[in-house]
Order: C-alpha cells, then sequence, then structure tokens
C-alpha cells in the first residue's frame, strides 16, 4: 500500500522545509516540497533531497558498534546499557555530575534533540558548552540592543521598497529567501548585497558593494554619520525610543565617508548614495548574514547596523527591521528541558569555540566521558588538532551519529541515530520561519536500532532515575507543544497535526517591535547598552578594526558554507580534495600562480587543496568551503580558535594563511 506522508526537514537552516514522503511497504519511494509550505511552497534544496541517500545509504550504522583494539564491532544494546550506567555511576562516585561532557549541537532540529540534556540534568549536571559556532555574537547584539531577538516574516520583503542583503549569500544557502528577492526585484524593489565576495547572489540580483572583510561596522557607522549629519534621521524616534542617541551622535563624528572608505574599501560616494537611499527610503530592510559576526569584532558589527536601522527609524513597521534571527517559536518548545533543571546539583561550562583548549586542559574534575549527539565537533570545531588531542585524552566517549563520522571515529561506543523518516517529532527554527513542522513517522526505525529518546528513557530506568518527567516520546512531545498552544491561544489537548505546515503567528511578532515597546530595561532600542557595559563591553556599538596577517600569513581565510551540504553532513559522500579560490593578484603575488594544488597553512596546521582562481575573491584573501571531512581535509584543521566580542562565538575568520607549491 502507498501512502504519503508530512515529514520536516530536520536540518539547521533558515527555511524549515516541509516534505511530502511517499511510502510503500515500508520503503521511501519519492521526496518532494510540500506545496502548502507558506515558504516553501513545494520547491526543496538539493540537501533536503539528498536525505533520502543518507537514510538508505550502504554505510548509514545500524547497529550499536563498540571499539574493539581490531576495530568497532557490533555489540547489542543490553551491553551498552549496562556499560554506560556503570560508568557514568562510577565517574559520579569519583568525580560528580561535571565529569561529564554533555555534547549537543543542532545537526539534527527536532525536539527529541534535547532528550540527551534532560537525562544529564536529571542525572544531576554535567559539563557543557556556552556560545556558538554559528552565529552567538549576533544574538548576544541583538540582546543588547532590543532586549530580544525577533524577526520580520521572510514575506516581509515584499513590502520593502529597497533590501540590504547584509553579508548573507541566500542563493547558496537559501534558495526559498532568494526567490523572494527576485520577486521584490520584479515588483521594483532595489537590493543592494553587502559581502567582502562576489558572492552567487551579488553576481545574480541587486548592486554589489564590496567591503574589506571585518569592516563592516565602519561602513555603518559611516552610513550613520552621513544620516545624521545631513538632517536624515527620524528625530522622533530616536527622541521617543532610542537611548543613548545622543552619545551615539558623538562618537560618530569619527566615521565620515572618507575615513570609512579607507577602512572598508567602499567609495565615499557610494557610502553617502547607500546611506541617503537607506535613510530616505519608506520601508527599506536589512537582511543580515551569520558570516560578518565570525569575526574578533562580530558583536559589535550588528550592533552597529542595528543603530542605523534605529536612527532612521526603520524598525517596527512592515518591509523594515534589521533582521538578523528570530527567536519565536522555538523557546516555546523546551519546556521539559527547563523543568528538568531543577534537578541540576553541580554544572560546568566552556565556551563551545575553546573545546580543544578546554579538553587539553581541564582538571578538577576532568572530563572522564563525553557523550556527543547532533554535532560532529572533532569535524566543525576550530583548531581540530588541538580538538582531537583534547578528544583522546577522554576515557569513555559516546557518539550518536548516521555515519562513522570524524567524531565518531574517535569514539569507544558508536550508537546508530534514527532518522527524521523514523520518528515523530517537533521542528522550529529561530533564524527567521515561524512555521511549526509537526513531523511523522514514515518507516519503521530498524530492529536493530533504538532511537536516542528510546536510549535515554531505558537508561534512566535502568539507572533508577524517574525525574524525566515523561514515560514515552509522545508525552515528550505533547509537553514540548503545550507551551506554544497556550501561547496561541489554543487548547493544550489540541492534535498536533492541525499545526502541522501552517504560520504560526505568536501575537506581536509578525512585525518585531509594532508597539515600539522594547524587550529591554527601558523598553527603547539601547544603542547605549548599560547590559553591554557590565558584561565589560563597550556600551555604544563601535568599531573595533579587523585583526591583520602577518608576513608569513598574508591571507585571510574565509570558510563559508556550501550549498551543497549542511556543514559536514554531505561531505560523507565525498572523496575529492577541497579546493581554495583566490584571485590572480593574490596568486601572482604569492607566486602560485599555474599551479593546480596547493599547500594551505596557518598557525594550526596544513591542508592540500585544488587551487581556482575566481576574482569574485577579494585581494589578500583566501576563499574555501567547510565541511569536508579529515580523509579530504578539515578547514578547520588550518582555523584558530578565536572568540568574538560577545556572545562566546567563534571567530573563525580571523585566520590567516599563506598557500605555496606543494
Amino acid at each position: 500500500m502507498t501512502r504519503t506522508v508530512p515529514v520536516s526537514c530536520p536540518m539547521d537552516c533558515f527555511d524549515l522545509c516541509r516534505f511530502l514522503v511517499t511510502v510503500s511497504d515500508n520503503r521511501i519511494m519519492d521526496i518532494k516540497g510540500d506545496s502548502a509550505h507558506p515558504l516553501t511552497r513545494g520547491i526543496i534544496c538539493s540537501k533536503g533531497r539528498d536525505l533520502i541517500q543518507r537514510h538508505s545509504h550502504p554505510e548509514r550504522l545500524l547497529h550499536p558498534m563498540v571499539r574493539k583494539k581490531s576495530g568497532f564491532v557490533r555489540t547489542t544494546y543490553a551491553e551498552v546499557l549496562d556499560r554506560v550506567a556503570d560508568t557514568l555511576a562510577g565517574i559520579h562516585d569519583r568525580w560528580g555530575p561535571a565529569g561529564v561532557l554533555n555534547y549537543v549541537s543542532d545537526g539534527y532540529g527536532g525536539a527529541k534533540s534535547r532528550v540527551q540534556s534532560i537525562f544529564f540534568n536529571c542525572l544531576g549536571g554535567d559539563t557543557r558548552f556556552t556560545g556558538s559556532l554559528c552565529w552567538g555574537a549576533g544574538m548576544a547584539a541583538q540582546t543588547f540592543d532590543f532586549g530580544d531577538v525577533r524577526g520580520h516574516l521572510p514575506e516581509d520583503i515584499l513590502n520593502s521598497d529597497l533590501v540590504i542583503v547584509w553579508g548573507r549569500n541566500p542563493k547558496a544557502t537559501s534558495l526559498h529567501f532568494y526567490s523572494l528577492l527576485k520577486q521584490a526585484e520584479k515588483n521594483n524593489t532595489r537590493i543592494v548585497v553587502i559581502d567582502p565576495i562576489h558572492s552567487d547572489t551579488a553576481k545574480s540580483i541587486g548592486t554589489h558593494v564590496a567591503v574589506k572583510p571585518g569592516t563592516d561596522a565602519a561602513l555603518a557607522l559611516s552610513m550613520a554619520h552621513v544620516t545624521v549629519t545631513e538632517n536624515r534621521y527620524d528625530r522622533s524616534f530616536a527622541q521617543d525610543h532610542i537611548l543613548g542617541f545622543d552619545r551615539f551622535c558623538q562618537y560618530l563624528d569619527r566615521f565620515d565617508p572618507e575615513t570609512a572608505s579607507r577602512i572598508t574599501g567602499v567609495s565615499p560616494d557610494t557610502i553617502r548614495k547607500l546611506a541617503r537611499e537607506y535613510a530616505g527610503a519608506k520601508a527599506p530592510g536589512i537582511w543580515m548574514g551569520y558570516g560578518m559576526q565570525r569575526y574578533a569584532n562580530g558583536g559589535n558589527t550588528v550592533r552597529s547596523i542595528d543603530a542605523l536601522a534605529a536612527v532612521c527609524g526603520h524598525v517596527g513597521k512592515p518591509g523594515t527591521g534589521a533582521n538578523y534571527a528570530a527567536r519565536s517559536l522555538a523557546p516555546l518548545l523546551n519546556r521539559p528541558e527547563k523543568n528538568s533543571k531543577a534537578h541540576v546539583t553541580a554544572s560546568r561550562t566552556f565556551p563551545a569555540p575553546m573545546l580543544g583548549h578546554f579538553l587539553q586542559t581541564v582538571d578538577n574534575p576532568p572530563i572522564a566521558a563525553a557523550f556527543v549527539a547532533g554535532g560532529n565537533p572533532l569535524n566543525q570545531s576550530p583548531d581540530l588538532n588541538a580538538v582531537v588531542r583534547g578528544f583522546q585524552r577522554i576515557a569513555f566517549k559516546v557518539v550518536f551519529d548516521h555515519f562513522m563520522t570524524d567524531t565518531a571515529r574517535h569514539a569507544d561506543l558508536v550508537l546508530p541515530a534514527a532518522t527524521v523518516f523514523e520518528q515523530d517529532d517537533l521542528f522550529a527554527t529561530s533564524m527567521y520561519s515561524h512555521v511549526l513542522n509537526y513531523s511523522k513517522k514514515a518507516v519503521d526505525t530498524p530492529d536493530t536500532l533504538m532511537p536516542e529518546t528510546d536510549f535515554f528513557l531505558a537508561l534512566a530506568k535502568h539507572m533508577g532515575i524517574d525525574t524525566l518527567g515523561f514515560a514515552s516520546s509522545r508525552e515528550y512531545l505533547d509537553q514540548c507543544a503545550a507551551p506554544l498552544l497556550e501561547s496561541l491561544g489554543k487548547d493544550s489537548d489540541m492534535d498536533l497535526d492541525a499545526l502541522a505546515g501552517e504560520y504560526l503567528r505568536i501575537p506581536g511578532h509578525d512585525i518585531p517591535w509594532a508597539d515600539k515597546r522594547f524587550a529591554t530595561p527601558s523598553q527603547k532600542i539601547e544603542i547605549f547598552s548599560q547590559a553591554a557595559e557590565l558584561a565589560g563591553q563597550s556600551p555604544l556599538p563601535c568599531f573595533i578594526p579587523p585583526s591583520q596577517g602577518e608576513t608569513r600569513f598574508p591571507l585571510r581565510l574565509l570558510t563559508c558554507k556550501t550549498k551543497r551540504s549542511m556543514h559536514s553532513q554531505a561531505f560523507v559522500f565525498e572523496d575529492r580534495e577541497p579546493a581554495v579560490s583566490v584571485n590572480r593578484k593574490t596568486a601572482q603575488k604569492l607566486g602560485i600562480f599555474g599551479l593546480e594544488r596547493v599547500c594551505i597553512a596557518t598557525r594550526q596546521g596544513e591542508v592540500t587543496a585544488r587551487l581556482i582562481l575566481d576574482e569574485a575573491v577579494c585581494d589578500s584573501t583566501a576563499f574555501m568551503h567547510q565541511g569536508w571531512w579529515h580523509k579530504s581535509g578539515a578547514v578547520n584543521f588550518l582555523t584558530h580558535a578565536g572568540l568574538s566580542d560577545m556572545g562566546e562565538q567563534a571567530a573563525f575568520y580571523d585566520t590567516f594563511c599563506t598557500l605555496s607549491s606543494i
């Protein structure tokens, strides 16, 4: 019998697509987009289509595996539960809860991804990371400025007369938003793309403004300078809804267009023109990406752009906003995890980008065991050589995954994870989609595989833990959904199917800040933020000059996403060498013009790669896609483990390299 099942895309992505999966005899026959989805409208990307290949791939893990001297061999869940329970009990007796590293990331975006953390909370606590490898600086910045992180619905750009795509490449990373941009352009909306790279988006839509890497804040501050000095700012908005406007204006004096041009590489005329266009537009929207905050100055970059939007009064109206993320639905789905924190007796944290340093130096207690789910930290973390060395210090390591990833290969137990097609779950994203996906189980889980939620329920029972608060996967999902249903004014017993695939409009979130009551202590946009000052930051958004290369390593290395893979996931199918791109001028300066392969070297390590000459790359810069596995040449063997100015964000793009012949 053939049937069609609604399934969510599980990836950590802006659009949160919904699939219609055709199933016959417990086999997935086809996958296509759901035409009723209000954003994706039936179109899915190659990453989504490849999920079938991942699900049925012959190398997919279907049995629990244990490391022996001869390599990994199959084991049973009974043996796994005994060993894990005994190990955790011993660690707690000797070191306490903080002796366990609980590493959960967003490789799988469903609500069930939190069950591991709930288990360890109920066990008494753990060691876990804070901050982000992705977007932390910008999230902290907008929290200082607005008190919360809220974004407009994507199609609100159709209400804009000017759209600035700032540090974002949606043609490669968000195809549905790119489609909306094309539609807006057809409606005579002006599009400006600000990016150091002449990206796929910049090549195909609007006007490209090439800014030097790490100098976006200076551009935003100079635009604000022009706006204020030419009296183009929104006087009433500044008076009623901005805290710190006068102090900010004093700081802007140093960012006249001529000065900013020397910093950013953008001509003074372009700065003035863009500032006047933005200030004078009726409904201009800024849509930021995450690359521009992956520098040591990243948080202040986002704060500077927020301030530009504020002084122009382009906040709280249709078509406007400084759009970075949309923390709307996802926080409403984590009540069980919040409740479980009452059982924590000991905990410890470290910044996510500093994983390698932390694991190599941690003591009292040491990390005696690690549990990894939804992530591949031995691929995605900066300074991988340090991470690998640190991981090797841990006596007992458990990894959940679909494949024998770079992280799984270093584990003692590798437990197969269920795919999104094999379980019910709830999905929401905090990036910009206001859609909730209730994803339905399409096919049965293999008999040899225990889904993670079931595993931790079984482990809790094995260890006599009765405080999880739920006894089944379905009960857990019902508890997750309850706060969302309450916010929507729905009956808490409502069938979740009724919510699937629709825009869920949380009151006040359609047009963020429409009531001009911000979530800051002053209820204003806090350009001068006492919270930032108390956190050791500048209270005003400021330009921090980006770090520079040195004679030995003169090129800034940008390691960006590829449209073919969500981080490292799709690279399981790749056996080629990675590629590095520079422009001809840079290649000639390094004496590598005409070479086919080069060695890329940084202070952290070396990788070999194919050389591509590409005039889309700016001077003194090398460009690579990240996600390649160790077998090919993982780019994070090159990146340094620095922190952004706020949000404990990885400053990946403050890595400097050189290229040489092999």
